[in-house]
């Protein structure tokens, strides 16, 4: 439960971060440059400082996405969320293996951290909900189960 409290608060903190905007001088050109180097075809740009992190919301790949830098411009984190069948496909078939009861919600969270992609998938059956961790090798752990 309190991985998935983590995930939940990094997700949260990167996709719908606006407690504080920063003047768009107030972003480093270190930062900029770090963003602009990773995410070049990237538009719609805008900054949010939370905390110690500089957060950019835009739009990438028909996506829109999230990416958190360091004071030193340093990437923390991406994330963007993804339809189920943008899935890879050893992803979707390992849930349709390990979880044929289950209904998926169509949107997932793919979140980057550590140059590791990681999916969020949630599911419901008839008696339970399950949130599951994928990762790009398509091995599923269950982050939460509950009752319905």
């Amino acid at each position: 439960m309190k991985k998935l409290t983590t995930i939940f608060a990094a997700s949260i903190l990167l996709i719908s971060a606006n407690a504080f905007t920063p003047p768009p001088d107030s972003v480093s050109n270190e930062i900029k440059t770090a963003f602009e180097k990773i995410f070049s075809s990237a538009f719609d740009v805008s900054w949010k400082k939370v905390n110690d992190y500089y957060l950019a919301t835009f739009q990438f790949d028909e996506h829109e996405a999230t990416a958190a830098y360091n004071k030193d411009g340093q990437l923390i984190s991406a994330s963007r969320m993804l339809t189920l069948s943008q899935l890879p496909l050893n992803i979707s078939l390992a849930l349709q293996n390990q979880y044929p009861e289950y209904t998926f919600e169509n949107l997932v969270s793919e979140i980057m951290k550590d140059g590791q992609n990681n999916y969020y998938i949630k599911g419901e059956s008839e008696k339970k909900i399950v949130i599951l961790k994928a990762n790009g090798s398509g091995a599923l752990t269950v982050e939460s189960k509950t009752k319905k």
